[in-house]
């Protein structure tokens, strides 16, 4: 008999038998269904991260002044700040591979008045590349340029939730004043340009639940305003954003070493440098760890589907006891024999496999459409599931098999 015959054969078999045969299947198609819905929703857990991350900006390297030692009472003083001086040094130093670097510091929250208009706000105080550095879509106007900075303006950047309260959606907030009162200010501000806020809709970020609107002012302002600023021109964090050729992981080292050299070994502070690109790497590193754990555990099912395989393809040999006779005495090899329950027993695995698959693909594409980041199962594992599933046909129809190919045909014809 050649393959197709078997092949046949297997199928006329699976056909006569359909309810034993599902059942059989049934471990096969858990196990292949559990591993395709745990790889399509871990591929799109892992795709969620990196689209969050490069949308917040995948580029940027946060940078900060820490003590050496935390169990010290250490303060940074005015020496020990990053001055602009310093950080002009470094940006000339690395042109090629600097795009931008930003400085905030927060004012805190206020309360913005304007007319029957009173709004809770939080101030921050930003440079001019702030707004390329946090990606923040500008709407309306302008952000920040270098002259705010050295005219310490009282400018300010809202957002379009506050636009649409003061003027209505359609309205022009550009140039308008508005009052913002804080713990320690009550200053006026003209409106130079409205934003839309960056929003992250992915469980797996949590980006707090301040229901305070964030506005923009320059940074020489907000440190001129706060009576706890003792130095206008010194730094203890900021941000770069790499160029999208350089490997932002290895410029944060490079960045660390540059500062540690400048602060000098007796300082009690030190840099730290950390690389939003390298972080995303590590979390998709440990999301595909998960996967792969929860997958095997997962997998533990298909060996029992392969039991169950092995047990049926048995019951088959003792049902054609007598046919495996009469083919025997018709000539037939114990190959010939046991190829052919070897096959039948591959295409109960391959069947639940492609079913399991099935079953498994539509789970995943529901569960990663139900956690707000929809993905197609991934390929790769899908031909591996469907492989390893022929493989446990193989590995469990072959005792049964062998076991067929061993009988002797006059005991066997002899069988009833």
């Amino acid at each position: 008999m050649n393959l197709f015959e078997n092949v046949r054969l297997a199928l006329e078999g699976l056909r006569a038998n359909k309810m034993r045969a599902l059942l059989t299947m049934l471990g096969i198609i858990i196990g292949i269904a559990s591993v395709m819905a745990i790889s399509t929703l871990g591929s799109a857990m892992t795709g969620s991260v990196t689209k969050t991350m490069d949308k917040i900006g995948g580029k940027n390297i946060m940078v900060s002044l820490s003590p050496k030692n935390y169990d010290t009472q250490s303060t940074l003083q005015e020496e020990d700040l990053i001055t602009q001086d310093e950080l002009d040094a470094f940006r000339n130093t690395y042109a090629d591979q600097i795009k931008a670097i930003s400085f905030s510091t927060g004012m805190g929250s206020g309360q913005l008045n304007s007319g029957f208009i009173h709004k809770d706000v939080s101030i921050t105080g930003a440079s001019p590349d702030y707004g390329l550095v946090n990606n923040i879509n500008l709407v309306q106007g302008r952000f920040i340029s270098d002259r705010d900075m050295d005219g310490t303006r009282n400018v300010i950047i809202i957002d379009t939730t506050l636009r649409n309260n003061l003027v209505g959606v359609d309205g022009d907030v550009i140039g308008k004043e508005i009052q913002v009162d804080t713990k320690s200010t009550n200053e006026t501000y003209t409106v130079i340009g409205v934003y839309e806020k960056l929003v992250i809709d992915n469980p797996l970020f949590y980006m707090g639940d301040d229901t305070r609107i964030e506005c923009f002012i320059p940074i020489t302002t907000a440190k001129s305003l706060n009576p706890d600023t003792t130095n206008l021109n010194g730094y203890e964090n900021f941000t770069i954003m790499a160029t999208s050729n350089t490997d932002s992981a290895a410029f944060a080292l490079t960045t660390k070493e540059y500062f540690v050299k400048g602060l000098g070994a007796l300082s009690d502070f030190t840099i730290q440098a950390e690389s939003l690109e390298a972080m995303a790497s590590e979390a998709t590193g440990m999301l595909a760890t998960l996967s792969l754990g929860i997958s095997v555990i997962a997998g533990i099912s298909l060996l029992v589907g392969g039991i169950g395989v092995m047990n049926i393809m048995l019951v088959s040999v003792t049902e054609r006891t007598k046919e495996i006779g009469i083919r025997k005495a018709l000539g037939a090899r114990n190959s010939a024999i046991r190829s052919q329950f070897i096959i039948e027993a591959i295409i109960i695995c391959l069947i639940g496999g492609i079913i399991g698959v099935g079953l498994g693909s539509v789970l995943g594409i529901l569960g990663s459409t139900l956690m707000k980041f929809p993905t197609n199962p991934p390929f790769l594992p899908m031909i591996i599931a469907l492989c390893f599933s022929m493989a446990i046909g193989v590995f469990f129809g072959f005792y049964p098999a062998n076991k067929a190919a061993k009988l002797d045909p006059i005991d066997a014809l002899r069988y009833e």
